[in-house]
């Protein structure tokens, strides 16, 4: 490819080499210059252009591009049409991406004017999520270049993608003296959300003594289940401890103890049965407790994609296999946010209102069946099965305060309370805990809303994939209602409010964001803010 400043009239069927405006309007970088273009741009005063000029031999980028795509790409996955001289590898649906390094390199080193990038080895990607990108740097490439690259390539594509597959599971955890309840409940709460994150259900979940005779018999009735994870009371310390010897028992084989990935080196695989029909059977470290990402996302992942998990792979996953907080490989973005939070759910109720529409009543103490008007929301928040429920006071604080005496939930007062609602919407995204992941914010002044709608919309909105990145609301009649769920990549913004908008501004801002959920039922819409309205509730 040749680039140069051409005379205008020489340019007919080249490339326009950079942008160029004009009082007729703006022509694109790599436009193909004809008559009508060039003639516009004499009448402009333009007497040279820079534009690209194909050598003998030489191919568009976009059709270089497309053709290196198709040879790169592996069945089964999406690709974007060629622009720019760039083509995007997207996934259909949700897998891990897998690849030969050395490949990769040598292909990269044919020519510099071809680029080929992929996300890391064995990275897990959601469906639409961007696997490799193609990009042509100039606007012709040299025939004899794809050519180099397609015998690189021999028959076989660039990388492989492998689709995960849904699986039902178990969970058996063992107990010591004097272990609480609450650990077992908290290790299935925590298994069972990895596990959905992979479109997994957890379906036997069971505790027996940490001795070997009782596990192996618990392994043996785990039936119609496609994995079977072990949670010991203690760590596994050798191949001879409680739980490999338990698998033993079963009838069971241990493939490998040890993994180089920490956290997470304390994982056991085996399996039950043989070929096909083999039950992979899984230690798991203790780390797999908590919900950050460990060495057993990694092999479920590998177990899931239905790759056999041989030494050689195990091997291979301590490069990179030191997982530091920020990590996120090898989940896609948005389910590793999703993960490292727990869904972590808490309501914020706003009760810091002076009710001024109410005259000198307070509305939220006002009585209601028998209650006060802010206690009728936030039994309804608490119901709805929120791990945390803050209820934002302020005017009158310890006056609506006492009117929620003997509920669990969490005062927090709102010092500018005077200055309108979104100081008390920041207030209380300011009272959050760093592991919160979605947040409900609801008002006070809403009594007939019942639990069972705050918890249909819940999980209307961690439904979604991506639901730290949503806003799920309850539309009727295309009117918004409340309350409105958050998801924590908008508590920055929510936690920056002034004025008494509230969050109308963040939603008019991020319609893109908006998950709504239909509905017909009023109690979405319906606040009290007279006395009349008060008193037609309560007739």
């Amino acid at each position: 490819m040749r680039l140069a400043r051409f005379p205008i009239d020489a340019c007919e069927g080249l490339l326009l080499a950079h942008r160029h405006s004009c009082a007729t309007g703006s022509i694109a970088k790599g436009t193909r210059l004809d008559l009508t273009i060039l003639e516009r741009l004499r009448a402009a005063g333009q007497t040279h252009l820079i534009c690209a000029a194909p050598d003998d031999g030489d191919v568009h980028e976009d059709q270089a591009a497309d053709r290196l795509a198709r040879a790169l790409a592996p069945a089964g996955v999406d690709l974007d049409r060629a622009a720019t001289g760039r083509v995007n590898i997207r996934v259909p649906v949700r897998g891990i991406v897998r690849y030969d390094r050395d490949v990769i390199r040598r292909l990269n080193e044919i020519d510099e004017a071809i680029t080929f990038a992929l996300v890391q080895h064995n990275q897990l990607l959601d469906a639409g999520q961007m696997a490799a990108t193609l990009k042509i740097i100039p606007f012709f490439v040299a025939e004899s270049s794809l050519a180099a690259i397609e015998e690189c390539l021999g028959t076989g594509p660039g990388f492989s993608f492998h689709p995960l597959r849904q699986a039902k599971v178990a969970l058996i955890q063992t107990r010591l003296a004097g272990q609480k309840d609450r650990l077992f409940t908290a290790t299935e709460k925590v298994t069972a959300a990895r596990l959905a994150q992979l479109d997994c259900q957890l379906v036997d979940s069971r505790v027996c003594p940490h001795d070997r005779q009782p596990l192996a018999a618990a392994i043996k009735a785990c039936q119609d289940v496609d994995i079977i994870l072990l949670c010991g009371a203690s760590a596994i310390a050798d191949r001879q401890d409680e739980l490999p010897q338990a698998v033993v028992l079963a009838g069971g084989q241990i493939d490998r103890f040890g993994l180089p990935v920490d956290p997470g080196n304390l994982l056991m695989l085996a399996h039950l049965g043989s070929g096909a029909t083999a039950t992979p059977v899984i230690g798991m470290p203790g780390c797999a407790r908590s919900p950050k990402l460990n060495g057993l996302d990694w092999v479920l992942q590998l177990v899931l994609a239905d790759i056999d998990v041989t030494t050689a792979e195990c091997a291979d996953m301590a490069a990179g296999g030191l997982l530091m907080e920020i990590a996120s490989r090898p989940m896609p973005r948005a389910l590793a946010t999703r993960h490292l939070v727990g869904d972590h759910v808490v309501g914020i109720l706003l009760a810091a209102g002076q009710s001024r529409r109410m005259g000198a009543v307070n509305k939220l103490l006002a009585p209601l069946a028998g209650k006060p008007l802010v206690r009728h929301a936030a039994e309804a928040m608490l119901a709805a099965g929120l791990d945390e429920v803050i209820v934002v006071v302020g005017h009158e604080a310890d006056k609506v305060a006492a009117a929620l005496d003997g509920l669990p939930v969490r005062p927090v007062f709102n010092a500018h309370h005077a200055s309108g609602q979104a100081t008390s919407v920041a207030t209380g995204i300011g009272a959050l805990a760093a592991d919160v992941s979605d947040v409900m914010i609801g008002l006070g002044d809403m009594p007939l809303l019942t639990a069972d709608m705050m918890d249909r919309l819940l999980r209307a909105h961690l439904d979604q994939a991506d639901h730290h990145r949503r806003i799920t609301m309850p539309l009727v009649g295309g009117k918004r209602g409340n309350p409105v769920v958050w998801g924590r990549a908008f508590f920055p913004e929510l936690a920056a409010l002034s004025g008494d908008s509230g969050g109308r501004q963040l939603l008019a801002d991020h319609i893109a964001a908006h998950n709504p959920v239909i509905s017909d039922e009023a109690g979405w819409l319906q606040d009290v803010d007279t006395v009349d309205a008060l008193a037609a509730l309560d007739q």
